[in-house]
């Protein structure tokens, strides 16, 4: 297809029209890349797909790609060593269910849908990533301590020693003989420590090392050295949990690195599935039904077997009750008719579905 051709027929805004029906970025940037084929047997291909996903959406309405993310930039991200957070690895093992969802939904019905039977058995199916990652993850995004038993351990310890500190601070607040220097008899906490609000006139009487202080100056919050040891403990824990949590990230991330290539492959599938369920809608959307493709006139067969790029010899195309798909029904009128073309920019039939009611060539459909 020529520039002409292309602007006058206002393909890309068909493309957009295409693109809307998508589900995720990488069938969106699929449907924006088509372009019309010359050849009888990819076009025919591509409107076989289109029919095949209509009927599989009829058959299973509730067919979807909910759940699936462009993961490319994660494959990337894992291949460069940059550990991937707890919720890029979710949304790893969110698409690869999915994935392997669709593929049980569509996989087994080969007979009536060849190709999108196809593209599904594209999709990995054998990957322990989902699993692994689930055992790691939680939906919430946390780490859970069953991630390793270094993890478990460590944050036991990080339990026992919170507990211990503040009940050693609880006594300390409520003790009558303190009562008197404190501002509140509360715990709080400043800069990852735990502190008790003292009053300002009375500082060192409860001896501590200050970490703030409240704007009026009024209130010095001071951690008593009755409690350095256990708050120096805790915080120790919390290093040694966040480098066992980095340790966990780090190992998922590498699982990810080195499962890239299936990972590509199932994206590659998702993608090529969320393209024929787009043409699918979108043909819905526009009540379009399959052109019949009908053979080149007598003469232009072998000259295209020739390589010949000569005018084309002329091919009838009859359009019944046929609309422009851009514009509203109300705006137009249904045409109905038969012509011969005669064009050395001829083009076949496009990737998506034709028409309103019923057209032998596809190109006929852009008036």
């Amino acid at each position: 297809m020529n520039d002409k051709s292309w602007h006058v027929l206002e393909y890309p805004k068909i493309l957009n029209r295409l693109a809307e029906h998508t589900s995720f970025s990488l069938g969106h940037e699929l449907a924006l890349k088509l372009r019309p084929s010359s050849r009888e047997d990819v076009v025919a291909l591509r409107q076989q797909e289109t029919s095949e996903a209509r009927g599989l959406l009829d058959l299973k309405p509730d067919l979807s790609l909910g759940g699936v993310s462009n993961l490319r930039p994660l494959l990337k991200k894992a291949r460069l060593q940059s550990t991937l957070t707890a919720s890029e690895l979710l949304d790893v093992r969110d698409t690869l269910l999915s994935a392997r969802s669709l593929r049980r939904s569509i996989a087994p019905l080969h007979e009536r849908y060849p190709i999108l039977a196809s593209r599904a058995e594209e999709i990995d199916p054998y990957s322990r990533l989902p699993k692994e990652i689930g055992q790691a993850i939680n939906d919430r995004a946390e780490v859970v301590d069953q991630a390793s038993e270094a993890l478990k351990r460590i944050r036991q310890q990080v339990g026992e020693v919170h507990d211990e500190l503040l009940d050693r601070l609880e006594r300390i607040v409520s003790s009558p003989i303190n009562a008197h220097y404190l501002q509140e008899k509360i715990v709080t906490e400043r800069h990852g420590r735990y502190v008790i609000p003292l009053k300002a006139d009375f500082k060192g009487r409860i001896p501590g090392v200050v970490h703030d202080q409240s704007s009026s100056g009024a209130t010095l919050f001071i951690e008593p050295l009755a409690t350095l040891d256990l708050n120096n403990q805790w915080r120790q824990l919390h290093v040694e949990e966040e480098r066992e949590v980095e340790r966990i990230l780090k190992q998922l991330t590498a699982r990810v690195a080195q499962e890239e290539e299936p990972l590509a492959r199932t994206l590659r599938a998702l993608a090529s599935l969320d393209l024929a369920f787009a043409k699918a809608r979108y043909s819905l959307a526009i009540r379009g039904v399959e052109p019949q493709l009908m053979p080149f006139a007598e003469g232009e067969g072998a000259a295209r077997q020739a390589g010949l790029n000569a005018q084309h010899p002329g091919s009838t195309i009859r359009l019944t009750e046929a609309r422009h798909p851009l514009l509203p029904d109300s705006e137009v009128v249904p045409r109905t008719f038969t012509s011969a073309m005669i064009s050395s920019s001829w083009s076949s039939p496009a990737p998506t579905p034709a028409g309103r009611r019923s057209v032998s060539r596809w190109s006929a459909c852009w008036p």
